[in-house]
């Protein structure tokens, strides 16, 4: 069960790594269901003591996906708040990528890519 939940989380971070700028609030439909995906990973990782705070990550994620789908919801119904719906959507999508980034480099280092943001990091530093 845990490979099975590992598999996911990768398959749902390569779809958030594909969602990364704010016109692709056109693509919110492929989010659909990926937040239950994410809760079903957390309850097969409920034993799952590294990081301790697995489970809070894997809901910080979940939370920010269901946020992404409420500002693509408000998109479409309100064209006055448009540009910053795009904002909001590229927001959330891109906590909820980095959460369970962040969770995969622990659980799974060796399949996990290293983040776009660690060599910014390396570069400035």
């Amino acid at each position: 069960m845990r490979s099975e939940a590992i598999t996911q989380l990768h398959e749902i971070r390569e779809l958030l790594a594909s969602i990364q700028e704010p016109s692709s609030i056109r693509r919110a439909a492929e989010l659909e269901g990926a937040a239950e995906k994410i809760a079903s990973c957390a309850a097969d990782l409920v034993d799952v003591e590294v990081p301790r705070d697995l489970q809070l990550r894997l809901a910080l994620a979940v939370r920010a996906l269901r946020d992404a789908q409420k500002a693509a919801r408000a998109h479409r119904r309100n064209p006055l708040t448009r540009p910053l719906s795009h904002a909001r959507f590229a927001l959330n999508t891109g906590k909820a990528g980095g959460w369970i980034h962040g969770t995969l480099q622990i659980l799974d280092p060796e399949n996990t890519p290293p983040s776009p943001y660690d060599a910014d990091e390396a570069n400035t530093g």
